[in-house]
């Protein structure tokens, strides 16, 4: 207990109905600490002799109890037979403890509002599973592995095969079919994950890729950061016209203002500093870090610590080297301000390596599937690591994907959306001991609306299910994704085994519950015609 509980219960010199009668000379001060002055009023105003009662012991409860819903349940076990309750009837007795129930779970969010996670999403830039170490991966990568020794390793985790349908996916927590409309842009009407995180109080920012402002192709309004709920940026393309360099002289924006650097200034390290920053400045509230490493994204590049790389994957292995180096930079911070215990990190790609690339996991190459629905392009890193709530160096087999991440956060910070969301929070599975997640399969509505500039064609898109051994497509397509990753048989039905039919009757049921509506036609992007500043006048 903090001490302002201790003395409020233990003190002798305390006169006892100062606690149990005027509850608000001894709520006020730790509501008020929380700049909750007229909640406090409020909570005062209902607090009335055996209730106030009541709700400073389930307060006091409440801080050596985690979970609040434990501390109701004791509240009401131990106060329902209470000798001040004689004579009111059971269901009075119930109506009154549940009232001083209802004050403290509100009370709750205030009095143990210290005891919230800060949470920070790595969300890396086109890196599959197999770029790695903790996942067999041939790059070193030791701090991103320390994550999953400390936490849980996903070992089926998904993305969509590009950036900007994952990027939606996530911010929203709802399938693309209910809210993509082009790419490089996401509509401001939308509830999304920051703006609920910032609603709780929480201090938020967003470091890295942005490219959500709008293509302006399409017409309509794109989204900027603090659109949707972030109080501080520092991004590289904050507008589709605002592109220039993320690494050696990068154009980035901070809260709004275009900024070119100097031709010896690297990107990824200039956004991890604004990261270190941001956790110095605000180590004393809780936090939000969407931090989007631009790395690993193509164009290949040399970084400070591999200015000798010659050819693409010299130059993406150490890209992924200093990615792992950016990531321990804000583990180190944050032991160094000692919120390493109570801090949520969670490390996820974005979409499947570049086809550029192929990497090796477990000695088998595996040549990047960026842009396509095979496994190589969906098929991402996936790390949770809380060391205060979650188990360390456990692995899962269940099939997670983006869309968790909102109602995860959300059930982390004690907070649950006011909007429906499409995804599973994960938490369950360790709050309340299940063993399953209830999930049996991923449906992606894949249309990103927008051309590869590797291919120089539109990007595929396509309607799908998956689950750990099959994967259905909207043609009827068929295959057996864990002896056919590539995708290159397509089974027939009618050779399918009894077993085996019965898995595909249940995934083609899953699918057609899906109301995605069709795929539009394809959509190749015009030529970009970039406006960004010149560099400082200052520079070397």
């Amino acid at each position: 207990m903090p001490p302002v509980w201790v003395g409020l219960l233990q003190k002798p010199s305390t006169p006892p109905n100062q606690i149990w009668h005027e509850p608000c000379t001894a709520l006020s001060p730790e509501l008020i600490r929380y700049q909750k002055p007229v909640i406090a009023r409020s909570i005062c105003q209902i607090l009335q002799s055996t209730l106030s009662q009541l709700v400073l012991l389930a307060i006091a409860l409440g801080r050596t109890v985690d979970d609040c819903r434990k501390a109701s349940d004791i509240l009401h076990l131990h106060f329902l037979p209470m000798p001040s309750f004689a004579g009111r009837s059971t269901t009075q007795r119930k109506k009154l403890i549940t009232a001083a129930a209802t004050a403290f779970l509100v009370a709750w969010n205030i009095s143990s509002a210290d005891s919230r996670p800060n949470t920070i999403l790595i969300f890396a830039d086109d890196i599959g599973i197999e770029t790695i170490g903790a996942y067999g991966g041939e790059y070193p990568t030791p701090h991103i592995d320390s994550l999953a020794e400390n936490g849980i390793r996903f070992d089926y985790g998904y993305a969509t095969p590009v950036c900007t349908t994952s990027r939606t996916r996530l911010l929203t927590g709802t399938y693309n079919f209910k809210h993509y409309e082009a790419f490089g842009h996401l509509n401001p009407d939308y509830y999304t994950l920051p703006l609920h995180i910032k609603t709780a109080g929480y201090k938020t920012v967003v470091v890295g890729k942005w490219q959500l402002a709008g293509n302006m192709e399409i017409g309509g309004v794109g989204s900027y950061p603090s659109d949707i709920g972030y109080d501080e940026h520092l991004v590289w393309q904050l507008e589709r016209f605002l592109k220039g360099s993320r690494y050696w002289q990068p154009t980035l924006s901070e809260n709004g203002i275009a900024k070119t650097y100097c031709k010896d200034d690297f990107g990824p390290t200039i956004l991890n500093n604004y990261v270190l920053d941001f956790i110095d400045k605000y180590h004393n509230q809780p936090f939000f870090i969407h931090y989007n490493p631009v790395l690993a994204h193509y164009p290949w590049t040399t970084t400070p610590d591999s200015l000798d790389a010659k050819t693409p994957k010299e130059k993406f292995h150490g890209m992924m080297s200093y990615l792992d180096k950016m990531v321990g930079r804000v583990i180190k911070k944050l032991e160094e301000h000692n919120l390493s215990e109570n801090t949520l990190i969670w490390f996820i790609g974005d979409n499947g390596t570049h086809p550029q690339i192929t990497s090796h996991r477990h000695g088998i190459p595996i040549t990047g599937g960026k842009w396509y629905s095979r496994n190589a392009g969906t098929h991402v890193p996936f790390i949770l690591q809380w060391k205060k709530k979650l188990p360390k160096g456990v692995v899962r087999d269940d099939l997670v994907e983006v869309l968790d991440v909102f109602p995860t956060l959300a059930s982390a910070i004690g907070a649950n959306s006011p909007v429906p969301l499409d995804g599973v929070d994960l938490l369950k599975i360790f709050n309340k001991k299940k063993k399953r997640i209830p999930r049996d399969a991923i449906f992606m509505h894949y249309d990103p609306q927008w051309g590869s500039d590797y291919f120089g064609t539109a990007m595929p898109a396509a309607k799908f299910i998956f689950d750990k051994r099959w994967k259905l497509y909207s043609d009827g397509s068929l295959y057996r994704i864990d002896k056919d990753p590539l995708e290159i048989n397509p089974i027939s039905v009618s050779d399918l085994k009894r077993k085996e039919h019965g898995d595909y009757r249940k995934l083609k049921k899953q699918f057609d519950s899906m109301i995605s509506g069709p795929l539009k036609p394809p959509y190749l992007n015009k030529p970009l015609i970039e406006t960004i500043p010149p560099p400082a006048p200052n520079c070397p």
